[in-house]
């Protein structure tokens, strides 16, 4: 019973794909959560500078971050399934004794390449 509830409620939870961006002071950083399940990450946080790259889940609570490829992470260990916690729109990150606040942003559209076709 209590696991037909979890799978029911991680079934409601709205989609976490899409591109996410801080916009802490003194904090850069954007993630982009693809629907393949593959995500890219960039911090940029007072003297560190890291960015990665790997696979993602997501339990419907939290996402979960696995890189397979991570450069510049400074005294700390690379993403092995590193906790994201949602909270609405937003992802929280516990990196380098602060939390990252991750916001959806709803990137613009593409323009139409070929509006002179259509004339």
């Amino acid at each position: 019973m209590i696991i037909a509830a979890l799978l029911l409620g991680a079934a409601d939870a709205p989609p976490v794909t899409g591109f996410y961006r801080s916009n802490q002071m003194e904090v850069g950083a954007a993630l982009q959560l693809d629907d393949d399940h593959h995500f890219q990450y960039q911090l940029d946080y007072g003297a560190v500078s890291e960015g990665a790259e790997g696979s993602w889940s997501s339990d419907g609570t939290n996402v979960y971050l696995t890189a397979t490829r991570m450069q510049g992470a400074y005294k700390t260990s690379n993403f092995n399934q590193q906790p994201l916690k949602i909270e609405g729109d937003r992802l929280l990150l516990n990196r380098y004794d602060t939390v990252i606040r991750f916001e959806r942003e709803e990137l613009p559209a593409p323009a139409n390449k070929n509006k002179h076709l259509e004339e």
